[in-house]
């Protein structure tokens, strides 16, 4: 899983209110035009001098007063905090961080204040003097098409009125649930290294992002009490998904930290062009096995035997976690899988309180079918918070011999344990190997710059090194351990945290390990960071299952689902949570039905 911690309190920063001695002075009744007239007093500057050519304000830190139009007003405590002002031409404009007194769109006024930045928007903060100086003509909207050809077009219309002529694609949701704000882009963008080999093909797509992103913006605080996107508003039943479609965008447009967004000013028109999807449907022939991966997204049932809430991860109270395991036990009994490999358990062994134990024995009462879990010789699969399992149905195969795992090198410290088993299909002679792999995430990078895990500039992020060493040692092992070597059908599955052209995947693919998915399925993936999708979860077959693979899948369920909608957020917004599969994780779940 990716390290989101870089995420920040953006509008907080951005708007946060401040209290100011406004000197309110008599003003006369302005005639309806746009033209300044003496009645609204005398400027030392303009808008286009405050704003200036580059990407810091020339008057940084200078009192001024400007006369304008307000061209957006969001003052309200709930809101924004402040108005855009404009000048007559709709050629430059401004955020003024005032709440009081109150203005509306086509006043007239006369602001003195500092000339200040906050996280790169240019505003006027420290307001001592707001005047009302009649009423005035909005400018017309500046079109705006994307992508643009380098970031100075929009630092160029930073504080101006904007109208996009496109219909773009919703990229990204991780904002939705405390900003109310969403990703959109000309197009959908993928992670570079899913698309593209790592170095400068990557460097290069992911440049090109920059020119053609924006992030909508609802106008609200921080944790608004509803997301109004979709219309009416977010609710479990109407999720705004990735992939949709948003129109007739005409807004303010700002910047926060070099993230450029539309303080929309008019309705939106939105479509839903990639609806929920069903369960993947089940081949009716019986001779083929649904084997399954899916990262459960920390599933902690408690601690100890007394099952006590807050757990080192997870959901916070017994309530929450009841939430979150109606999710989970939904969308793991949709798949109608015969075997699954879970990552993300609650690494507490295996007795009567542990989350396996608990996790199976809830499937099963959901499934009306016998599912059982595999079981390492140790007390626990290593010594991480978290950990793998490997659940089947033991009416359709049976587990042969013991379970296998690997202490040494990549996995005693970075990657976690992978868990290997072997099976037997009821009724066949034949059997397969399962390995359930969770590699090192691409967080928590090295410090030492000239470590071989830190960050390479490549696209492939830290520790790339190290899951390329994990994913070696895994085939090595695979391949020379007798009891797996005798056993030509393979099946590696898991979330590696890598890309489907980065170097982990590479390895694989030169051992002779297959992703059918890029056959059934091109475009597939699992999981959305940065408003780019990709799939860091795997399920590779190895030459003797190539062609017997029937289908292969990712069920989007998660990562095109805001994460609003998850268990996390039903106290904040009860009607953003159903008990259903629909961003049960952040991951989605992969499907592949084999013929044996």
């Amino acid at each position: 899983m990716h390290n989101n911690n870089s995420n920040k309190t953006i509008k907080t920063a951005l708007f946060a209110l401040t209290s100011f001695a406004v000197l309110l002075t008599g003003c006369q009744q302005a005639p309806q035009t746009t033209a300044t007239t003496a009645a609204c007093g005398t400027a030392n500057a303009t808008l286009q001098d405050i704003q200036g050519d580059a990407m810091q304000s020339p008057r940084l830190g200078q009192q001024v007063t400007v006369n304008a139009l307000v061209s957006a007003s969001w003052q309200d405590e709930t809101a924004l905090g402040g108005f855009f002002i404009t000048d007559a031409e709709g050629s430059a404009g401004l955020f003024v961080q005032a709440s009081t007194p109150s203005v509306a769109v086509g006043d007239r006024v006369s602001v003195t204040g500092t000339v200040s930045e906050a996280q790169q928007l240019t505003q006027l903060t420290a307001i001592s003097a707001l005047q009302h100086c009649g009423q005035g003509v909005v400018p017309e909207p500046t079109e705006l098409t994307l992508p643009v050809t380098d970031l100075a077009a929009f630092e160029a219309l930073e504080g101006r009125l904007v109208r996009l002529p496109q219909t773009l694609t919703v990229n990204g949701t991780y904002l939705l649930a405390r900003h109310g704000a969403f990703d959109v882009a000309p197009e959908r963008l993928y992670s570079p290294t899913q698309v593209v080999t790592p170095g400068p093909a990557a460097q290069e797509r992911k440049a090109s992002y920059a020119l053609m992103r924006l992030l909508i913006d609802d106008n609200q605080a921080p944790n608004p009490a509803q997301v109004p996107y979709p219309a009416p508003a977010l609710s479990a039943d109407n999720p705004l998904r990735t992939g949709d479609k948003v129109s007739q965008i005409e807004g303010i447009l700002s910047e926060y930290n070099g993230s450029y967004r539309i303080q929309p000013t008019q309705p939106m028109q939105f479509a839903h062009t990639n609806p929920r999807p069903a369960p993947p449907t089940r081949l009716a022939d019986a001779r083929s096995l649904r084997i399954a991966t899916f990262n459960v997204l920390n599933y902690f049932n408690g601690e100890g035997e007394q099952l006590t809430f807050p757990t080192q991860r997870g959901a916070k109270t017994a309530t929450a976690f009841a939430r979150q395991e109606a999710k989970i036990i939904a969308a793991l009994s949709a798949l109608d899988a015969d075997i699954i490999g879970v990552m993300e358990v609650e690494n507490d062994g295996y007795t009567a309180s542990s989350a396996i134990t608990r996790l199976v024995q809830q499937l099963s009462s959901q499934t009306g079918k016998p599912w059982q879990f595999i079981r390492v010789a140790s007390p626990t699969l290593g010594a991480d918070a978290i950990t793998n399992g490997l659940l089947y149905r033991s009416d359709r195969v049976a587990a042969i011999g013991e379970a296998f795992t690997l202490t040494s090198d990549s996995f005693a410290y970075g990657s976690r344990q992978p868990l290997i088993q072997r099976f037997q299909p009821k009724g066949t002679e034949e059997s397969l190997v399962v390995a359930v792999n969770h590699f090192k995430s691409k967080g928590s990078c090295p410090r030492d710059t000239t470590d071989a895990n830190a960050a390479q500039g490549d696209g492939q992020g830290c520790w790339n090194a190290l899951r390329t060493a994990s994913a070696e040692q895994l085939i090595a092992f695979l391949q020379t351990q007798p009891a797996l070597a005798a056993t030509s059908a393979h099946v590696v599955l898991g979330d590696f945290n890598a890309y489907a052209k980065e170097d982990p995947l590479r390895v694989f693919a030169e051992a002779g390990y297959h992703n059918r998915a890029e056959h059934f399925e091109p475009q597939g993936y699992s999981y959305v960071y940065d408003a780019q999708a990709g799939s860091l979860d795997h399920l590779l077959v190895s030459d003797a299952l190539h062609g017997r693979v029937l289908l292969q899948k990712h069920w989007l369920i998660n990562a095109d689902e805001p994460p609003a909608l998850g268990y996390q957020f039903a106290e904040q917004q009860p009607i953003w949570y159903a008990p259903n599969a629909y961003r049960a994780s952040d991951h989605d779940p992969i499907i592949a039905d084999i013929l044996f």
